[in-house]
């Protein structure tokens, strides 16, 4: 579950993401001392970030001087209630003081955060000690995201909620769409050193797609290929370019998740989400006409749909179709509940909070609530009594749906849905045998490393 950020207050105004305050810039504070040992992607996100960092609207600190300004916690400036903080420029300037409450340190705090603590035991928890006060210094000087790899920290993030606690992929999932919703595609990457690189909103995104879709290169060159092309590699485009298109409606999405709520954002997140349902169900109506015209089933197009009756009934009839059918029937359950969502749109958009009466659960929230057992995709669900009317209380279910979270399950479970569908087409087997070696099973070398840094950025 993506989790909320506790946006501090600041005497800057405006939210990273904009709202009726406007825009400001992003901070991000590098845990520099917990990044000594971590895991491959942790460090090429770390990498990224450390690029990123020297943008114009991305404001970031370290406790090193890996990344400028640097936080340096003065103990020599102490009293009894605060140490003192200095913000230390890349000339070795103080450009600015502060100060972190010694209160984080007492015995009862760190007992609250360790369960038990002897406070005649200082070398024991030195390491935590000095992990909690550079994070409650983050705290002090109002920053947004605390970016580490101690496993302490990250492990008690739920305590330390205020401090946005996240490791380094996840903040750089927060930073790029922060970057991407600014409308920011010129970073400064390791790919080429500290060269800088410029792509498109429409490039991005489209990469993205082909990296979340590996199968998309042999697919689409080989609808490209094949003798009925003019009208295959339309519907091939078509798949991609609206998985690419439901992306950008998910970082929609993700904006408005970030930003505080408003009485307006609701009715724009619906917007979005209606938007998102109908984008995902094309691309997967496009995959059935695909499908038709390879395997000349001979249906109209309006019979090709993975829920049309007709469509499925001449995939299950064809034995060159069968691992096709494999294929649909063990994800029935969730193609049902993607086009019933955007079904939604035909009567009344998805509600977030409501009750329902115990004896009347929503049924399709519950088929979604029940489909992902480890996360609920964003929907929680309890047992409540209410009185109505000053009438006998009422047994009662309160649903409640994080719509972020539903989109990013949909989005991820599509992808998986599509990338399975072009796997299972064979479209290399439906190819003049002069064809096979011009497939392109894998993507261009030079495109690979972009490819790669977007994963890892969205």
């Amino acid at each position: 579950m993506i989790s909320k950020i506790v946006w501090p207050h600041t005497f800057e105004k405006g939210n990273p993401f904009g709202g009726v305050d406007g825009f400001r810039h992003i901070t991000i504070t590098f845990h520099s001392n917990s990044f000594t040992n971590i895991a491959n992607d942790e460090k090429k996100a770390l990498d990224i970030l450390t690029g990123l960092a020297r943008l114009d609207n991305v404001d970031a600190m370290s406790f090193d001087e890996s990344v400028s300004p640097k936080i340096f916690i003065d103990h020599e400036r102490a009293n009894e209630e605060y140490i003192g903080l200095k913000i230390i420029n890349a000339e070795g300037e103080t450009i600015r003081y502060s100060g972190v409450s010694k209160s984080w340190l007492e015995p009862n705090y760190m007992a609250y955060l360790l369960g038990i603590y002897s406070s005649n035991e200082e070398e024991k928890y030195r390491l935590i000690r000095q992990e909690i006060l550079e994070a409650k210094s983050h705290g002090a000087l109002h920053r947004d995201i605390f970016i580490t790899s101690s496993a302490f920290l990250l492990n008690n993030k739920d305590k330390f909620d205020e401090l946005n606690i996240c490791t380094p992929r996840e903040a750089l999932k927060i930073t790029g769409l922060y970057l991407r919703i600014n409308g920011e595609f010129e970073w400064t990457s390791h790919i080429e050193g500290k060269a800088r690189f410029i792509t498109s909103r429409r490039t991005f995104y489209e990469f993205l797609s082909r990296g979340l879709l590996p199968n998309s290169w042999k697919y689409l060159s080989g609808l490209g290929l094949h003798n009925k092309r003019e009208k295959l590699i339309s519907l091939g485009w078509s798949v991609l370019n609206r998985h690419s298109r439901a992306l950008q409606a998910r970082d929609e999405i993700g904006r408005l998740f970030y930003l505080p709520k408003t009485s307006s954002s609701g009715d724009q997140t619906a917007y979005h989400f209606d938007y998102l349902t109908i984008l995902l169900t094309a691309a997967l109506d496009a995959q059935s006409l695909i499908i038709n015209e390879i395997y000349s089933l001979g249906l109209k197009d309006n019979d090709c749909g993975l829920r049309r009756d007709k469509f499925k009934n001449a995939v299950k009839k064809n034995p060159a179709t069968s691992n096709l059918y494999t294929l649909l029937a063990a994800k029935e359950d969730f193609i049902n509940i993607l086009f019933d969502l955007r079904n939604k749109i035909h009567s009344v958009s998805l509600e977030t909070d409501f009750h329902v009466p115990e004896t009347f659960p929503d049924e399709l929230l519950e088929r979604i609530y029940q489909y992902d057992p480890s996360q609920y995709w964003g929907i929680q669900k309890r047992n409540v009594t209410l009185i109505i009317n000053r009438g006998d209380p009422v047994p009662s279910i309160n649903y409640s749906v994080d719509t972020y979270n539903l989109a990013l399950g949909l989005v991820n479970e599509v992808t998986k849905l599509i990338n399975s569908l072009m796997e299972e087409t064979k479209i290399e087997k439906y190819l003049d045998a002069g064809y096979l070696s011009k497939i392109l099973i894998n993507p261009p070398a030079d495109m690979l490393p972009y490819i790669q840094t977007y994963l890892l950025l969205a």
